[in-house]
């Protein structure tokens, strides 16, 4: 049994942001609330005395089973509360759960899954395949926030070293949104708001339907590279709103049909060279310029990773991730890509002490072409069979005229504290 508690001073942002966190009206519903008052803003050292706290707890049973012949049996029940300024929640759930079957070359998966695809290192353009929980703002654990889904599973090994992979999803769940009233609402998410308040009609797509999506891998291993092929057809996991006019919005989850290859390739013992490749066509984009939600548009999109891996002699890991994001027909700025070409470059480096029970580790991400960034220095206790505390803290940055995916947040740094319990 895992429990997994954290507890933040301050509103926290998502280190992902960056690349894939940008969503529009959680709860039209509401929309006709009071607006969400505003904040004092306190820079400096004392920051933390003046934020809210929050809290994000997260609780994990996991009950397995192992049978002959490669049978797995997996149930997992989660339980959730949540907690910034006045509001409060609880929620619970079946987790990640499954039963597996190996039958000769084949191997089956059923049930709720959880899948992670691509190269990248806590950042991916192809790890498309779960939806996402954002918690308000607390979603900030790479695999943690991911949603699991209905989802079938086959594989089939023509040899050792090569496989062919198919997901089929017949059941389409969107990203949870955070709430419009969160601290961690969006720009786009408050715009859009607005015009719900002045009396402009949204018209929103379910969030859950039958809806049957693919994905199609082929993997070689060799002994000194691993490349994989994919194929993609899925909706978009985050809405796109359209504006029909002034009085009118669409919100839909429009087909994103992607081709992508990635891989890794070993030039030594600790020296790891990574890389992904993506190409979408006709990927759907929503106009945000100058703080106002504009049309649907639609644009190829060229998104590719090359990063590299190094192990130094005193046990010191670092890793080096430069992205790009290039989208031929970008015709106005969008909630989450502001130019048609866009470079960042993510960091980690990470050192334990202590036979590997003391760790510190600074991470951090920057978009080139912005000059917007997020920060997330660490140190975390280890005792790999019961306990992990972590102590850090969030910076992120650098306000754009435009209001991109990290400026909007820069007023938001954070220290925080995790703390994860397995028995």
């Amino acid at each position: 049994m895992k429990i997994r508690s954290t507890a933040r001073l301050g509103y926290c942002t998502v280190f992902l942001i960056l690349l894939n966190v940008f969503s529009v009206l959680g709860d039209s519903g509401n929309a006709n609330s009071e607006a969400e008052p505003k904040r004092p803003t306190i820079t400096g050292a004392e920051n933390w005395k003046y934020n809210k706290f929050s809290s994000f707890d997260l609780l994990k049973i996991n009950l397995e089973k192992e049978g002959p012949k490669g049978q797995k049996f997996l149930l997992g029940i989660y339980g959730l509360f949540y907690q910034e300024k006045d509001n409060k929640s609880w929620d619970s759930y079946v987790g990640e759960s499954y039963y597996k079957i190996k039958k000769g070359k084949m191997d089956f998966q059923l049930g709720l899954l959880r899948e992670t695809l691509g190269s990248g290192d806590n950042v991916s353009f192809i790890d498309k395949l779960n939806s996402r929980r954002y918690y308000a703002g607390l979603a900030n654990d790479y695999n943690r926030d991911k949603k699991e889904v209905p989802a079938f599973k086959f594989t089939y090994y023509f040899t050792p070293k090569r496989n062919l992979t198919v997901h089929y999803l017949p059941i389409f769940e969107a990203s949870d949104p955070p709430s419009i009233y969160s601290s961690w609402a969006s720009s786009f998410q408050k715009a859009l708001a607005v015009q719900v308040i002045k009396g402009a009609t949204l018209l929103s797509e379910s969030t859950k339907s039958l809806d049957q999506q693919y994905h199609v891998s082929y993997s070689s291993s060799f002994p000194k590279y691993e490349i994989r092929y994919h194929y993609f057809y899925f909706k978009e996991r985050l809405p796109i709103v359209d504006m029909v006019n002034e009085n009118l919005y669409k919100q839909t989850y429009p087909i994103d049909e992607t081709v992508a290859i990635d891989g890794n390739v070993t030039l030594s013992k600790d020296l790891l060279v990574r890389f992904e490749m993506a190409y979408t066509k006709d990927k759907s984009f929503s106009e945000f310029n100058q703080g106002k939600v504009g049309r649907k548009f639609f644009s190829d999109s060229y998104n590719a990773l090359f990063g590299t891996d190094k192990t130094f002699k005193n046990n010191l890991y670092f890793n080096v991730q430069t992205l790009f994001s290039y989208a031929k027909d970008l015709k106005y700025s969008t909630p989450f890509q502001l130019y048609p070409f866009e470079t960042a470059v993510s960091v980690d480096m990470k050192k334990g002490f202590k036979n590997e029970t003391l760790f510190v580790e600074f991470a951090g991400i920057e978009n080139l072409s912005t000059g917007e960034f997020v920060l997330t220095p660490n140190i975390s206790i280890r005792n790999i069979d019961s306990i992990k505390m972590t102590a850090g803290i969030q910076i992120n940055g650098k306000s754009t005229d435009a209001l991109g995916p990290i400026g909007q947040f820069d007023k938001n740094n954070t220290p925080y504290f995790e703390t994860e319990i397995i028995f």
